[in-house]
């Protein structure tokens, strides 16, 4: 912080996953090109119908709770995701979506816990009032179903870090997905097709000054 200005100074990064790395340790997050992979495809209803549910606690959240900010936050991290979605389910995208996820989720599961540790009614009760019950259970849908996206991206990473579910191996370094080979995350930069259409040492030598 800066003592000089009253708001201290700010840092900007460049992108979500620098902000990331900046809260986590852990290494950068290179470009992901390819398709989707077969699993990830699979698995594209259950990504959307977790951005629906999101959906609804982010207006529930706005609506009922009045927490203009924590739903601002949360409808970014929706927007996420549907991007990922609409540019052909992108990976990179998914995987900023679920870190997403983890950081908001956590935060509003810390927050739910602070606000049960630090009251003496119970979460729900048939001797308290409907709307009292009903506020509470949007209150412990947020974390959960915001949540529920940091497994779901966490498996889609994997799947594309290895390949995807390939029964061949046409170079060293690459799989088969959807009828084409693509580097993985342990490609090397000679590795794949160029590689596997280079042969060292053939042709005939010649000497030098020899016409």
């Amino acid at each position: 912080l800066c003592p000089s200005h009253p708001f201290g100074c700010f840092v900007v990064v460049s992108s979500v996953s620098d902000f990331a790395a900046m809260i986590i340790p852990m290494p950068a997050m290179g470009p992901m090109g390819g398709p989707p992979t077969p699993y990830a495809l699979a698995r594209r209803p259950w990504v959307q119908r977790i951005l629906v549910l999101q959906s609804l606690c982010c207006l529930a959240r706005m609506v009922v709770f009045l927490d203009i900010m924590g739903a601002f936050l949360m409808a970014i991290m929706i927007a996420v995701g549907f991007c990922a979605i609409r540019e052909d389910f992108n990976v990179q995208l998914l995987c900023y979506w679920g870190l997403m996820c983890l950081i908001n989720g956590s935060f509003d599961l810390v927050k739910l816990i602070d606000v049960l540790v630090k009251s003496h009614m119970p979460l729900f009760s048939s001797k308290l009032s409907q709307e009292y019950n009903i506020a509470n259970a949007i209150a412990l849908s947020i974390p959960v179903t915001t949540l529920l996206g940091v497994p779901l991206s966490w498996w889609i990473y994997r799947d594309w870090a290895a390949g995807g579910e390939a029964d061949q191996l046409p170079g060293p370094g690459m799989r088969v997905s959807q009828g084409e080979a693509r580097p993985n995350e342990t490609s090397s930069l000679l590795g794949g097709r160029g590689s596997a259409q280079f042969t060292a040492f053939e042709g005939q030598g010649r000497r030098l000054g020899s016409g």
